[in-house]
């Protein structure tokens, strides 16, 4: 019995093969569906393992080729994490640890075994001209790069190693930026560079001096000292020495750790854990496999249509259901097979070849070695032809099954949806829905990822009958698109599956846009900007000289000419220093009946959680919301000062006016305004806090960090006095060189640098948008090679209205149409599944971060609407390259008698 079934797979291959080399098309389509995933997968995977340090290589950029580093962080006891960069104290004293200056390398050495070696490390940023002259801040290393402890962290790339106090090696950016004379901020000393360097961790700007080539803040270590030293020792450092080490109050980064951890005490302070690891990366993966099998089986279904006449030939000469389906399964097999050597081939080649531009453009560090894991590779290959077999098997149980009489006809079948399909696909879509949000729920990653892989089989499942429900609504449409959805009915073995897979590629893509864009909005929750966008504000600093307020302004209007700038003021004590860092100032608060609850009673559960996550007055609570930069504490002014820290304009900027000219304060937070007063306490040097109540307004044009403005009348009213303390310039967003020329002038007149108003910080990382352009190429991918398919298995009816005397118009009308309607109704369905996948991992990830107090600020439902105009253009996209692809002329279908 079993050498029979093995000669009849080996005839169904012997058939596959020929069929390949007999559909050359056809089959090309289906080897590049499965090949460029297997290649993006494979690629990721060699990408990701050389980009992911072996702890001996990531020793080595931390280390170069010492033991050890050792920080200085007091003269108690302290306890740390395996790498060192996380401690505490063993036994606090006073609430932490005795303080400790620089220490001396006598110091140092006095810790360690005899015979150790230790070299100060000094990294200090500092500022240098740029080559526009302006004025920007860089990190420089005080190295002997001809010492080989440094050997791995940093590499001399050409030139040679600074040896003068007047000499310098820097990096390709910080040339670029700096030019090859290097000024420092004040001009007084110049630097010639003589090398290149470059640190393997950090590809950005930096330069490397010789020891001592710095000139050092009267805070600084002397040269020699430090708070941390690279040390060489006789014998590794193991855990024991670590804890000893540790008694003197240093934590140290011993390379024999970080290669063996798991010699380490179970007392070891454990990592921080990170609540953000659950992701929509899973959700994708799951997302596009999945769609790989749904390309493939449009093309298997298309292929088996075609060959149905040879199958039931096949049948009619004794082959049974099961030959069948071994003929098509063998397509699968062999096609999956070529597929994945070509992925496999070309995945890891892709890595290598782009490696150089993802590590200067996207992760800015180098790579590690090249690695290429053989297991994990075959892993991929068995993937390939997993999904090959996946995506053949629905054809391949459709083709046994097919009417013999029918198939030998030519007729075309069965052109009704069974009505159980769409109420089984109902129940699948809701059912997974329930899963999706059980899972989200539960922050399983893993069920989500199983809950949207049945709601998409049971959308999978009502294709047909949306297509004939769609097909029935061209009644009144031109005869082109007509006969395209009356097709497209009509040939649903063949539709259905194409329709799926362009579901399938647009719901990764709108999947990666609701996360990227909920994200973003939460960003945008987080923070609350000191000044209108494109601001900048100059700080006098707490002891301004006569004349500094006049130098500030000449600078600003050198640099940034036309704009408009506005002093701002703020309270002082009477005598005493001009500004004083917590007297004599002014500050709103709030009512204790508008206070967060929270503050006095932190929650001991979950349901006080959840309640204090839905009060109003603790919006401002949670641990990721951020406001911004305060430039300015207790202002006091007018309208010109409210128009140049809020941007206020129009009716709200008159009555907030209005108010500060009747004493009172213009509020940006709702809370601190109780039946229209403000509560104010004043702080002076008396043993406690005053209060007054004043007349209030809430600005609208907030919110703003900088948001409260006071009356230079209720200043007068408690007996403080009023002095300038900045200004603020009214402009556009400056660019990076006018930046550093603004920090030119303002350094020489004796002024820190400005501050910029540039929004919140956005995650930039590249990886997750690039993952979205390529989930869009692939819905575009996915729709072409879908509509090609279906325009394939339509050759016949283009053939015959060639025949009738049809106008090549009306036949390239025709593809676009039919192209049209699989690619518009797939990116329908696949809104549909991509936003339930963003939904239900957001959901996941707010549920995994809502058990602690306070509670990062959730996640919104965001629209991406970059990736919806994407995925609206993919039909059009789609009809365009139908309708200038379909030939002119097609050559007359043979009939094949019966």
């Amino acid at each position: 019995m079993r050498l029979p079934y093995l000669r009849s797979w080996r005839t169904a291959l012997r058939i596959a093969r020929r069929e390949m080399r007999a559909a050359k098309g056809r089959s090309a389509l289906v080897i590049a569906m499965i090949a460029v995933p297997v290649g993006a997968l494979s690629a990721t995977a060699v990408s990701y393992d050389m980009f992911t340090l072996t702890p001996a290589e990531q020793a080595t950029r931390q280390l170069g080729s010492a033991d050890a580093i050792l920080t200085v962080h007091g003269t108690d006891p302290i306890v740390q994490n395996v790498a060192g960069d996380i401690w505490r104290p063993a036994k606090p004293v006073n609430g932490g640890v005795n303080g400790r200056g620089n220490v001396t390398k006598a110091d140092v050495l006095a810790v360690l075994d005899d015979g150790s070696r230790a070299v100060p490390v000094y990294s200090p940023d500092a500022e240098f001209r740029t080559a526009t002259d302006g004025l920007a801040s860089v990190a420089v290393h005080e190295m002997d790069l001809t010492d080989p402890v440094y050997r791995g962290m940093v590499k001399l790339l050409n030139g040679r190693a600074p040896s003068g106090p007047g000499e310098v090696a820097v990096s390709e950016t910080a040339r670029a930026r700096f030019g090859n004379t290097i000024r420092s901020g004040d001009g007084a000393r110049t630097y010639t560079t003589v090398g290149t360097v470059e640190f393997p961790a950090n590809l950005g700007p930096v330069m490397v001096v010789a020891p001592g080539a710095l000139a050092r803040k009267a805070a600084d270590a002397p040269a020699g000292e430090g708070t941390q030293w690279l040390v060489s020792t006789p014998k590794p450092l193991d855990w024991g020495q670590v804890g000893r080490i540790n008694q003197s109050g240093i934590a140290v980064t011993s390379r024999a750790v970080l290669l063996d951890p798991a010699g380490a005490a179970p007392n070891v302070l454990p990592p921080d854990k990170d609540t953000k690891d659950l992701s929509l990366v899973p959700v994708v993966a799951g997302l596009a496999a999945l769609e790989t099998i749904l390309l493939a089986g449009s093309a298997f279904a298309v292929g088996a249509r075609r060959r149905r006449r040879s199958l039931a030939l096949v049948a009619a000469n004794g082959g049974t259901r099961a030959h069948l389906r071994r003929i098509v399964l063998a397509d699968g097999l062999t096609l999956g097979f070529v597929a994945a050597a070509a992925g496999v081939v070309v995945g890891p080649g892709l890595a290598v070849a782009v490696r150089p531009f993802v590590e200067e453009t996207l992760v800015g560090a180098r790579a590690g070695g090249y690695r290429f894991d053989p297991p994990l590779l075959a892993a991929i290959v068995l993937l390939a032809l997993a999904t090959g077999l996946a995506a053949a098997a629905v054809p391949a149980f459709t083709a046994a099954r097919a009417d013999l009489i029918v198939a030998l006809a030519g007729r075309r079948g069965v052109v009704r949806s069974k009505r159980r399909w769409l109420i089984a696909g109902l129940i699948l879509a809701a059912v997974g829905v329930a899963i999706v949000a059980v899972a989200a729920q539960q922050t399983s990653t893993e069920l989500i990822v199983v809950g949207l892989a049945v709601t998409e089989s049971g959308l999978v499942l009502c294709t047909p009958s949306l297509v004939g429900l769609v097909a029935a609504l061209g009644g009144r449409l031109p005869a082109a698109p007509r006969i395209a959805l009356r097709d497209t009915a009509r040939n649903r073995a063949a539709s259905a599956p194409a329709v799926s897979a362009v579901m399938a590629a647009v719901a990764g893509t709108v999947a990666i846009g609701v996360y990227l864009s909920s994200s973003a909005a939460q960003h945008e929750l987080n923070y609350h900007p000191s000044l209108p966008r494109g601001y900048l504000s100059i700080d006098y600093g707490d002891s301004p000289q006569p004349g500094t307020a006049a130098k500030a302004r000449d600078a600003l209007n050198r640099v940034l000419p036309g704009a408009v700038l506005t002093e701002i003021t703020q309270t002082a004590c009477l005598s005493g220093p001009p500004q004083n860092s917590g007297d004599c100032q002014l500050i709103p608060v709030r009512s204790p009946a508008q206070r967060c609850p929270g503050e006095d009673n932190p929650p001991t559960n979950q349901s006080e959680i959840d309640a204090l996550d839905a009060d109003p007055r603790c919006a401002n609570e949670h641990a990721t919301q951020g406001f911004g930069y305060t430039p300015f504490n207790s202002v006091i002014g007018g309208r010109d000062t409210v128009v140049a820290l809020t941007g206020a304009t129009g009716a709200d900027l008159d009555r907030a006016a209005a108010i500060l000219d009747r004493g009172g304060v213009v509020v940006s937070d709702p809370f601190l305004l109780d039946h229209g007063l403000v509560t104010v306490s004043i702080a002076d040097s008396g043993p406690k806090a005053r209060e007054i109540k004043v007349p209030g307004y809430l600005l609208r044009a907030g919110p703003y960090a900088q948001g409260t403005v006071m009356s230079p009348a209720l200043a007068r009213r408690v007996g403080f006095r009023v002095t300038a303390v900045g200004l603020v310039a009214a402009t556009s967003e400056p660019d990076t060189e006018t930046i550093d020329r603004l920090h030119a002038a303002l350094s020489a007149a004796g002024l820190g640098p400005a501050y910029v108003e540039s929004g919140p910080r956005r995650d930039d990382a590249p990886v997750p948008y690039l993952l979205a352009a390529a989930s869009m190429l692939i819905t575009l991918g996915a729709a072409g090679s879908a509509t090609g398919l279906a325009a394939a298995d339509g050759r016949a009816d283009l053939s015959v209205l060639a025949a009738i005397g049809a106008a090549p118009r009306m036949r390239r009308l025709l593809s676009l149409s039919q192209a049209g309607v699989i690619a518009g109704l797939g990116s329908l369905l696949g809104v549909f599944a991509g936003v339930l996948s963003g939904w239900a991992v957001l959901t996941a990830v707010d549920m995994s971060r809502s058990t602690t107090w306070p509670s990062p600020t959730p996640y919104p439902l965001a629209v991406p609407w970059t990736n919806l105009l994407f995925v609206a253009a993919t039909p059009v996209v789609a009809m365009l390259g139908a309708g200038l692809l379909t030939r002119s002329r097609l050559p007359i279908e043979r009939h094949q008698p019966v």
